[in-house]
């Protein structure tokens, strides 16, 4: 019996060892965007247009704030350079440094690009709001994470 046992384990160890590894599902994309730079995806593109609000509870001693707030970041989409629509994606405090803007859920450029192929995985804001010191458009910058789908042959 335990030579048995020993021998499916051998084949199937074999057999596992020589099966080719699966392809990764998504091809993610990372990069840091000034206010007005771009991110090229192939023909599309997403701007980074502008922070529209930024209302979280800065950190600092002496600062109590009643609600986490939330930041709204303006994005626009091109293909082939052509303006295709432009999105605010709101979001609250969460967890890398409290700078993660967007949850759970990916949000889909389909009504954008014609395609699901592309996910806004997460946008990074920062900086982060310090104090009671007020932070210019020109300092902003967000860190985009995309999921490109890859196309099954």
């Amino acid at each position: 019996m335990k030579i048995t046992l020993i021998l499916i384990a051998l084949f199937h160890s074999v057999f596992t060892l020589n099966q080719d590894p699966e392809p990764p599902e998504y091809n993610f994309h990372d990069q840091l965007l000034c206010q007005g730079d771009s991110m090229s995806l192939g023909e599309k593109q997403i701007k980074f247009k502008k922070i529209v609000s930024d209302s979280r509870c800065p950190k600092g001693n002496g600062i109590t704030c009643v609600w986490a707030g939330e930041v709204s970041v303006l994005v626009e989409f091109y293909e082939d350079g052509i303006f295709v629509g432009e999105k605010i994606i709101v979001g609250t405090n969460l967890s890398k440094g409290q700078n993660e803007i967007i949850s759970n859920a990916a949000i889909s450029l389909a009504e954008f690009f014609g395609t699901d192929d592309l996910k806004i995985n997460g946008i990074m804001v920062s900086p982060y709001p310090e104090g009671r010191r007020k932070i210019t458009p020109e300092e902003y910058s967000v860190n985009l994470h995309i999921a490109e789908k890859l196309k099954s042959d």
